[in-house]
């Protein structure tokens, strides 16, 4: 009888005080959170299912560790995070968005070194790919049923595409601004791909645009307005395919670089890119939606984009490829996509041949999928 596929998780451990081998409980942060949503104490615990007298208690502990109040509690305001609280709250958020893409990778690696010594051989497809957060949701659905695992290594676009080429991996996740705008950025790419030996595999349709505080306090709706109020920008790190249209954006736009605040700035995934923001250490950034979402941002929409996975045109004969096909195609991977904002999974599973890729067509632009901002 075959057994259940086991999975691997690596997380990042937080201590405080003197004793830095004693790790601070997670449900500790799961708690600030609740807090800093809800605003009190009651409502908090019920939100992450736990007795008040313990949540006090575990509040109480770790705010003599750090030597400060992590929340005040007032007479008719109730609960609510101190300014040490929130910016450590924050600061976690951040921390884990920059290294998920590591922890994620990693993870697959050792999943690798173990399977048929944990488990019976399970197919798997290796993927680099560009980070997303809908393909890390995708590569977890597939560790809880029977058919391929995907192997992921989180890397940049081009490089991923590179990787494919030499032959690192079967399947590389790229992105690419949809109409004229990707055909301009498409030379990046031009030298890797091989019409007549790839194909592409249609994962999503996903939007980009600008991130802000919540209500958009600086009243941020274009490049021009970042420069006009010299509010501090985050970028993603240099080679990625959203720095590259970032800087296309700003040349068609006459804007130079140098007048930006903080575009030498960078942060390595559209997450770490949106914790940045929220937590103030930056008034706007770019990236995706779904990061925007996650973390209870404005969000601008500036241009939809298609993300595809490249593939060498004889592996789509192969039984692990046609049955992950199938699960792009399926019910669930449809409502798994519906439940985050941002996406549209209409084309998910469409092979395309490279000729027929959607830069040669219109944009969509504005609000495609009836998602309100």
């Amino acid at each position: 009888m075959s057994r259940n596929h086991t999975v691997l998780h690596l997380d990042l451990v937080w201590s405080a005080g003197a004793d830095a081998r004693q790790p601070i409980d997670p449900a500790l942060f799961a708690l600030l959170e609740a807090i800093r949503e809800t605003g009190k104490l009651t409502a908090a615990t019920a939100q992450v299912g736990m007795p008040y007298r313990q949540a006090w208690g575990l509040i109480t502990k770790w705010s003599g560790a750090v030597g400060q109040p992590l929340v005040t509690k007032e007479q008719g305001r109730g609960t609510r995070l101190t300014p040490l609280g929130e910016r450590l709250l924050w600061l976690r958020e951040r921390i884990e968005a920059r290294l998920s893409p590591h922890l994620e990778s990693a993870v697959s690696e050792m999943e690798q070194q173990l399977s048929g010594m944990l488990d019976e051989p399970q197919p798997t497809i290796c993927l680099y790919a560009s980070h997303d957060l809908l393909l890390a949701e995708l590569r977890d659905l597939l560790r809880t049923r029977p058919g391929p695992k995907l192997d992921v290594r989180f890397a940049g676009s081009l490089d991923s595409v590179v990787a494919l080429c030499k032959a690192r991996c079967e399947m590389a996740g790229f992105h690419i601004p949809e109409g004229s705008f990707g055909s301009e950025l498409l030379p990046t790419y031009q030298p890797w791909l091989k019409p007549r030996l790839q194909r592409l595999i249609h994962f999503v349709k996903r939007r980009q645009g600008l991130m802000t505080l919540p209500d958009n306090p600086m009243g941020i709706g274009s490049l021009q307005d970042i420069v006009a109020t010299k509010a501090r920008f985050i970028n993603r790190q240099r080679g990625s395919a959203t720095r590259l249209a970032m800087e296309k954006m700003l040349r068609d736009q006459g804007i130079d670089r140098g007048e930006i605040t903080g575009f030498y700035s960078e942060e390595f995934t559209h997450l770490a890119v949106a914790a940045a923001v929220a937590s103030g250490m930056a008034d706007v950034g770019f990236g995706i939606e779904a990061a925007a979402k996650k973390l209870r941002l404005a969000f601008i929409p500036m241009f939809t984009e298609d993300y595809y996975l490249l593939i060498k045109k004889e592996a789509l004969e192969q039984k692990n490829i046609s049955d992950l096909l199938d699960v792009l195609k399926s019910d669930t991977f449809r409502a798994l996509v519906s439940g985050i904002p941002g996406y549209d999974a209409t084309e998910a599973g469409v092979v395309k041949t490279i000729g027929e890729a959607a830069w040669d067509e219109t944009p969509t632009l504005g609000v495609p999928w009836g998602t309100s901002h």
